[in-house]
């Protein structure tokens, strides 16, 4: 599979999964064995977890949103993609309380790729920035 198909896979995930809440994506896009870990989310193994959350982070967050905020780079089975994450926390959910806080924060996606398909889905995020605005952590 090329950088190009890999990176198309990608992108199409990350606005159909993320910005949609498209979980059927996860059965046509990932392996089956597919793993996705996020720092304020949490650890996801299988396509039936990773399915799982994403309604329920659209459910808590109002205007949940995501954009690149560079091109995707790949490289052989490996894309990238930096973001800017902005949501409003409407109900309580891991360490948010779900009071209102307006959220706004950046990240990267790394994406691991097997056969043409997401095997896995690390992401890092800027969790201290998204604490701080949740009033959860003060600096």
């Amino acid at each position: 599979m090329g950088d190009a198909k890999n990176k198309e896979v990608a992108a199409r995930y990350f606005e159909e999964y993320w910005n949609r809440a498209n979980a059927g994506v996860v059965d046509e896009l990932c392996t089956s064995d597919v793993h996705t870990f996020a720092p304020l989310v949490g650890d996801f193994n299988g396509r039936e977890e990773v399915k799982g959350i994403i309604g329920i982070l659209h459910d808590a967050i109002e205007g949940f949103h995501f954009e690149a905020t560079r091109p995707l780079v790949a490289e052989g089975d490996t894309v990238v993609c930096c973001w800017n994450a902005v949501g409003t926390v409407r109900k309580a959910i891991g360490y948010f309380p779900g009071k209102g806080e307006k959220l706004s924060f950046t990240g990267v996606s790394i994406y691991t790729m097997r056969d043409g398909l997401i095997a896995e889905e690390i992401n890092e995020e800027d969790g201290m920035k998204a604490l701080v605005q949740a009033g959860v952590l003060t600096l």
